[in-house]
C-alpha cells in the first residue's frame, strides 16, 4: 500500500478535481474515479501509444466520459493516414499528442490539442511559441518549481501540470526488454524493473510492438506544490494511474493515508539541459 504525505492535507478541499485529467489504466475503475468528481479522462489509444495500457475506440465510446486520447509514439506517414481514417467517438474532446505532424492533420477538426513533449516544454519562449498552435501543453517534469512558477506567470494559455505520476524518461523503438532477456538468458517478458547499482538508479521498462518505454521507478508527487500555483493558468492537473492501484490513487487524491513520494527536480536544478552543460 502506498502511503500519503501528511503535509498535503489541504488537497482535499483546495484541488479542483473537475480540473484533473486522469490517465486511465482500467476501464472498470472509471466509476470509482467519477465518484471523486473527476470528469476528464485520458485514454492511451490502441496502436498509437506506447508504455501504457491501451484502449480501442469502442471501449472509449462506451465509457461515456469526457475523453482525451493519448498518442505518444513515433508515427510515420502511413500511421497518420490510417489515424485520419478513424471515426472518433463523440465523447472525445481532444488529443494529447507528441507528433507535430498530427497537429497539421487535426488542427481544423474541432478537437482540443495538447502538446506532450515532456523534455522540451521547459521554458516560456518554447511554450508560448507552441501555444500559437496548440490549445495547451504539458509542462516538463525536468524543471524546478521556480521555473514552473515563471512559466505559469508568463503563459499565453492555461497549461497542464503533472502532479502525480511515474514519469516516462525516454522511449526507444528498440525492444530493450526482449534484448535484455536474451542477453541474460531469462524467460521472455514485456515488463522489467531494473536497478543500475553504481548510481542506484531504478527504472521500469515496458515493451510493446512499437518499442520500449522507460519510466522512473519513483512516484513523482507535487500535489502540495500544485496548491501554491496560480490555478487560473492551469488547465488540468495531470494524474497518471499507471503502476498504481485504484485504491492507492483514491487514497492519494483524498489524502486518506500517508505517502513517501519524491519531488524530482522541483528543488534541484536538472543538469540534463544543454544550457547547463559546461
Amino acid at each position: 500500500m502506498i502511503k500519503v504525505m501528511a503535509s498535503v492535507s489541504v488537497i482535499r478541499t483546495k484541488m479542483n478535481k473537475q480540473k484533473i485529467l486522469l490517465n486511465v489504466s482500467r476501464i472498470e475503475d472509471l466509476e470509482r474515479y467519477k465518484t471523486l468528481g473527476i470528469e476528464h479522462f485520458l485514454f492511451p489509444l490502441k496502436g498509437y501509444s506506447i508504455g501504457y495500457e491501451e484502449f480501442d475506440l469502442k471501449e472509449i465510446e462506451d465509457s461515456k466520459v469526457k475523453a482525451y486520447l493519448l498518442i505518444n509514439r513515433i508515427l510515420d506517414d502511413d500511421d497518420i493516414d490510417r489515424f485520419l481514417e478513424l471515426s472518433l467517438p463523440s465523447n472525445v474532446l481532444g488529443l494529447v499528442i507528441e507528433d507535430i505532424g498530427l497537429y497539421y492533420a487535426l488542427k481544423n477538426r474541432g478537437y482540443k490539442l495538447i502538446l506532450f513533449q515532456n523534455h522540451l516544454n521547459n521554458n516560456s519562449l518554447t511554450i508560448n511559441f507552441w501555444l500559437e498552435y496548440f490549445d495547451s501543453l504539458m509542462i516538463s517534469t525536468d524543471i524546478t518549481l521556480k521555473e514552473i512558477e515563471k512559466i505559469l506567470s508568463q503563459t499565453k494559455k492555461p497549461l497542464v501540470l503533472n502532479v502525480l505520476s511515474y514519469p516516462m524518461i525516454m522511449y526507444s523503438r528498440r525492444h530493450l526488454v526482449t534484448n535484455y532477456c536474451i542477453e541474460h538468458d531469462i524467460s521472455e517478458k514485456k515488463a522489467l524493473d531494473i536497478v543500475e547499482s553504481k548510481d542506484s538508479l531504478s527504472l521500469k521498462l515496458v515493451e510493446s510492438p512499437y518499442g520500449t518505454a522507460v519510466f522512473d521507478d519513483n512516484l513523482l508527487d507535487m500535489r502540495e506544490e500544485a496548491l501554491t500555483l496560480n490555478a487560473e493558468n492551469i488547465k488540468f492537473y495531470f494524474v497518471d494511474t499507471h503502476f498504481l492501484k485504484v485504491g492507492d490513487v483514491i487514497s492519494l487524491l483524498n489524502n486518506i493515508d500517508e505517502i513517501s513520494g519524491i519531488k524530482g527536480f522541483l528543488y534541484k536544478k536538472t543538469v540534463y539541459k544543454i544550457g547547463d552543460l559546461k
